[in-house]
């Protein structure tokens, strides 16, 4: 059975496929001839035309979601329809001719087609386009630039600049109210030289969130950020001051905090910088008589060419601790004084048993203080021999304040007849007058540390001589009087 269908389907199989080929192109040629209209829908997005009429108005238009689009009907043969698009029609909103409404404001919409338009026929041609009106504001913000990482090791970022550094926001009051800085930033992560970067600016609320600038309207897409690289130094903050704390005070100390900074610039400049020094115009320590504080902004300090990496450090606060001092005298014997730059051929007898050295401290210090530490020196270079009266010379630690010491002695040659040397090669500090007196003895009896009449070829030398006198009449140096 299956057998004779085929046969009866392939019999005349030529004829049978030249009468199909004729039918399909009578059917064809029918159509053409007849191109039936049809009708056919498009969904195309609207076009807002004079828009600067809404903005003439100080106000920021949106078009509504449910209105952005319009759909309608095109009517027209088929050989035509057939072959648009969505792209052969536009429609569009004149926003001159807005209407506002108390229910809303709307925009007529006019649909035209592009191609073929007089042999086609458009339904609900004019249609409407909701839109919302908001107050526009209109500002202008700097572009602050805005640096990312860090440079590297030994260097420190310099000066920043953005160029063009204005960009002007525009769009509905209730977003652009809420921008509060815009930025551009810049990575200048390890960078040892100069850098420079095009980047899109971004603006930012008083939270330092992202403004969103869908809605916006930005004068400017891309700015140009160059970043400066130079050279940094960590350095110490000194102190200078002026004037003189209350008697018995004295200025412990002088310290800031902090106590040293990072300053930055040209590597040349920076070499020859040791310290940030606070002159001594500005830190006034007179009359003081307790310890206080001041703040002192260091930036004037600075040398042309050179800041401070880090602003805040700008401000130091300068800590001058003032304290009472203690007064202590120390009685030593004159033996312990050493005699420098005597002549050989002269001697020299002191004209006082002790030395009383006058020290003024810290009672912590003052009580470490032995009188085997103070080493007195007299130097009696270029004196002549006479009577004397000189200050000693004393080198303790800086915590100690020494008095005026002064002691009276008397230089003589070996080969002097025992006689008072003459009055005019008395004291080189005025303590004798011209008869021969001093202040230690105003009379005219005899010194009693010094033996006029015993023959000087009789008298041993004067550094025995005050070790013999001392030995009988004073205590051992280390166990020296103290007197508070």
């Amino acid at each position: 059975m299956l057998r004779n269908v085929v046969k009866m389907l392939t019999r005349n199989l030529g004829l049978k496929l030249l009468a199909l080929l004729f039918a399909v192109t009578m059917w064809m040629a029918v159509v053409n001839l007849n191109d039936p209209p049809i009708t056919r829908r498009f969904t195309i997005a609207v076009t807002a035309e004079n828009e600067e009429a809404v903005t003439a108005m100080n106000k920021y238009y949106e078009i509504e979601a449910d209105s952005a689009n319009v759909t309608f009907s095109v009517l027209g043969n088929r050989s035509i329809v057939e072959e648009l698009s969505g792209s052969d029609f536009k429609a569009t909103a004149d926003m001159s001719q807005l209407i506002q409404q108390e229910d809303g404001n709307v925009v007529p919409v006019e649909i035209t087609a592009l191609r073929h338009s007089s042999q086609l026929t458009i339904s609900k041609r004019t249609r409407e386009l909701k839109v919302t009106l908001e107050d526009l504001m209109r500002q202008a913000f700097m572009i602050q630039p805005n640096p990312q990482g860090k440079p590297a090791d030994g260097y420190a970022l310099g000066s920043l600049t953005v160029e063009p550094n204005r960009l002007w926001v525009s769009g509905p009051k209730t977003v652009v109210s809420q921008i509060d800085s815009v930025k551009a930033a810049i990575d200048v992560s390890d960078m040892s030289t100069d850098i420079s970067d095009s980047v899109v600016p971004v603006l930012y609320d008083e939270e330092g969130e992202a403004v969103d600038t869908t809605r916006l309207s930005l004068s400017l897409d891309i700015v140009t950020v160059k970043a400066n690289i130079v050279s940094k130094k960590t350095v110490p903050v000194k102190v200078n001051y002026s004037g003189k704390p209350a008697e018995g005070f004295e200025v412990i100390s002088a310290d800031t905090d902090p106590k040293e900074v990072t300053i930055k610039g040209r590597s040349e400049i920076l070499n020859s910088i040791s310290a940030v020094v606070i002159p001594e115009g500005v830190i006034s320590v007179k009359g003081a008589d307790e310890k206080f504080e001041q703040k002192v902004d260091i930036n004037q300090y600075l040398p042309s060419g050179v800041t401070l990496e880090n602003s805040v450090e700008a401000t130091v606060t300068v800590k001058i601790d003032v304290e009472q001092l203690e007064r202590r005298v120390f009685t030593i014997p004159v033996r312990n004084i050493r005699v420098d730059d005597l002549p050989e051929k002269y001697r020299l007898d002191f004209n006082e048993r002790n030395a009383e050295i006058e020290v003024y401290g810290l009672t912590d210090d003052l009580d470490k203080l032995t009188t085997g530490a103070l080493r007195p020196v007299l130097d009696v270079s270029g004196l002549a021999p006479g009577r004397h009266v000189k200050e000693l010379q004393l080198v303790l630690d800086n915590k100690y304040i020494v008095g005026e010491t002064v002691i009276s002695f008397t230089i003589s040659s070996e080969n002097s007849d025992g006689d008072e040397p003459d009055a005019s090669l008395g004291s080189d500090n005025g303590e004798e007058d011209s008869s021969g007196q001093n202040e230690d003895n105003p009379g005219n009896e005899p010194d009693e540390d010094t033996d006029t009449d015993i023959d000087d070829s009789q008298e041993p030398d004067a550094n025995q001589r005050a070790d013999t006198d001392e030995r009988a009449a004073e205590p051992d140096e280390e166990t020296g009087s103290e007197e508070e």
